[in-house]
């Protein structure tokens, strides 16, 4: 029942704005293995900016390990994802860290440097039957110091309807920043 799935990306890319401009090529690939009946997932990934005409360079690589609830999402629920580089394309950036994430520094596009993102959560049957509710607690880490503490509750209605509720503490060289977060999701 274990699954091993390959992939490989290639985008092109323009750069326009305040850091580094011009049209580039990217390609990525990794591999991700799955076992569904043991809820365990561990992947591994890689992704370079080859050419560049504005002389941007940009490489990184990741890996995850996930361990999951069964299917009705009831139970304990782990993940571990160490990274290092700008393991993620631009777009996946642009939607996990905001106008932030898109900076292209022309020496050291790796200097998002080492990073560790971890999650514990556990999945439980709501009163009414109607679905899951899994309180979650989350860490970051950042090799400049950053740090980043979440905690939260997500609700799954189904299988087509999530609401995503969470706080979150950042902390590094400026002062701590705080925000809550509400994420809700439809699938149809």
């Amino acid at each position: 029942g274990a699954e091993l799935t390959p992939a490989l990306e290639v985008g092109g890319r323009w750069d326009g704005g305040d850091g580094a401009t011009g049209a580039g090529l990217e390609i990525g690939g990794g591999v991700v293995w799955s076992d569904p009946g043991a809820g365990l997932t561990m992947e591994a990934r890689a992704r370079a900016l080859v050419a560049h005409r504005g002389g941007a360079r940009e490489h990184g690589v990741s890996a995850a390990v996930r361990l999951e609830p069964g299917a009705r999402g009831r139970g304990l629920s782990l993940s571990l994802s160490p990274s290092w580089g700008k393991a993620e394309s631009g777009m996946e950036r642009l939607w996990d860290e905001g106008m932030a994430g898109r900076a292209s520094p022309v020496d050291g596009g790796d200097a998002a440097g080492a990073r560790l993102e971890a999650e514990l959560g556990y999945g439980f049957r709501m009163q009414d039957g109607a679905g899951v509710m899994t309180p979650h607690a989350g860490f970051g880490y950042e090799a400049r110091g950053r740090r980043r503490y979440r905690l939260g509750t997500r609700f799954e209605f189904g299988s087509g309807l999530s609401l995503n509720l969470e706080a979150e503490r950042k902390e590094g060289a400026a002062a701590p920043e705080h925000g809550l977060r509400i994420d809700l999701r439809a699938r149809w």
